[in-house]
């Protein structure tokens, strides 16, 4: 039940703030309790963080497949994702765990660089790890 209703908040505030919010919460639920997501939300204007991120899934296959990590990328003026708002900032990158809540956030690349440490230290990724690292 505690699922359900993270995943029914959160599409709740995405109505809120979106007028797109059918299709976009269909996307979301493709995702749901299989999945945890990277959501890289950026400017058209700046593609820094968009090259550094995907140069990050593209140099850590093994390690983003064994956590179920998926990277989803919408610009700010494409989805009202005003329920991610942190800082008074949308632009960034958002961790979400199989439930759909939000684990971490950081406005540049810096979520990066603790992304496996933060999953790894989740209660269902330590149950996914009883039989070791798939990657060496």
């Amino acid at each position: 039940m505690k699922r359900i209703t993270h995943w029914f908040l959160f599409y709740s505030m995405l109505y809120l703030h979106s007028g797109a919010v059918n299709a976009n919460s269909m996307i979301f639920d493709e995702y749901a309790w299989t999945n945890r997501l990277v959501i890289m939300i950026t400017d058209k204007k700046n593609t820094d963080l968009e090259k550094q991120v995907r140069q990050f899934f593209e140099n850590h296959v093994c390690d983003i497949d064994d956590r179920n990590l998926k990277l989803l990328h919408f610009h700010n003026n494409e989805l009202g994702l005003t329920q991610l708002q942190r800082k008074h900032s949308q632009t960034g990158l958002w961790l979400l765990g199989y439930d759909g809540s939000i684990k971490d956030f950081s406005v540049d690349e810096q979520l990066l660089n603790r992304l496996f440490q933060t999953i790894d230290g989740m209660p269902i990724r330590q149950d996914e790890m009883v039989f070791g690292p798939a990657c060496g």
